[in-house]
């Protein structure tokens, strides 16, 4: 504990992500050696536990470079041997000025609407594609969120677009699919809004603005799969952003935090690693929006 205090302390010019690495390495010369008197199983819980830190802070450093301040990043704590290193929640960055999701207007039915009369306490915005494989685990684990969270303010608001692979149906007949098939439709808290740009010089300006918004962890600010989920607040600034296929079960923690009134809990290894494999996947995927083939620009899948 002595250790990992002064690795934490001294000049306060090393930033909290090396700090946090620093920190990783330490604990890993040490536990090989061992400490008289400390059991097995307690340095196996101080290495798993200093591990998720390091993932965490890192994890926060690029996907949320706003809330990477040495305050809010994962640090050791005080107390016996054990005790886990990350803390129970995370504050909620202070609102930046510009715009907030209310002030987009948005297709529904050929008319624009306000957005602002769909949005919940906590509100999920995602690109959706019906052909995708991955509908049939993104769109039941989406209808499950909603119905369970609902009644407490949770919206679901799902956009489709001609952008990446090509399905050839209309707006309305999407709609009636969505129904029939997952039972995903209830206005105004669940709805598939009209068939848009989401990329490139013509995109929806809400999806450019989100986007633009919360970059994700490799510092790309477009979409670059269909079912990327964005959580948005009760102000209707994003708070999240999550991966294609990333299962929406997952997201119940954080969306119960913010219809709670309290503040995200720290991003967990399951959403660390969901970005990783997504990063991996956007070079080789044929359901990736690849630039310069089918959303109108140029450049690397990934990038």
């Amino acid at each position: 504990q002595i250790l990992l205090a002064l690795t934490w302390g001294g000049d306060q010019a090393m930033s909290s992500r090396v700090r946090c690495i620093h920190t990783l390495k330490l604990v890993l010369c040490l536990l090989p050696v061992g400490v008289a008197g400390m059991h097995v199983s307690t340095r196996r819980e101080i290495l798993r536990d200093a591990s998720v830190a390091a993932l965490a802070n890192s994890f926060l450093s690029y996907q949320c470079p706003a809330m990477a301040s040495d305050d809010m990043l994962v640090k050791p704590l005080d107390g016996v041997p054990g005790d886990s290193f990350v803390s129970s929640s995370l504050s909620a960055p202070s609102a930046p000025p510009g715009p907030v999701a209310s002030d987009f207007d948005v297709p529904f039915r050929g008319e624009p609407q306000p957005l602002a009369g769909f949005l919940g306490k906590a509100t999920i915005v995602v690109n959706v594609k019906f052909d995708d494989p991955v509908t049939l685990d993104q769109l039941p684990g989406l209808q499950s969120l909603f119905s369970r969270f609902n009644k407490s303010g949770l919206n679901v608001l799902a956009f489709p677009t001609d952008q990446g692979w090509f399905e050839a149906d209309d707006s309305n007949t999407l709609r009636l699919k969505f129904k029939s098939v997952y039972d995903f439709g209830q206005y105004p808290s669940a709805v598939v809004f009209d068939k848009a740009d989401l990329l490139g010089g013509n995109a929806l300006p809400l999806y450019t603005w989100l986007t633009r918004s919360m970059a994700n962890p490799w510092g790309v600010n477009r979409l670059v799969f269909d079912y990327e989920k964005f959580l948005l607040g009760p102000d209707g600034r994003p708070l999240r952003r999550y991966p294609r296929k990333f299962a929406p079960q997952m997201m119940e923690a954080d969306v119960e935090a913010i219809l709670a009134g309290e503040a995200l809990p720290p991003p967990s290894l399951a959403l660390i690693k969901a970005w990783e494999d997504a990063k991996r996947e956007a070079v080789k995927s044929e359901y990736a929006f690849k630039p310069g083939l089918n959303y109108y620009a140029f450049g690397s899948p990934a990038s």
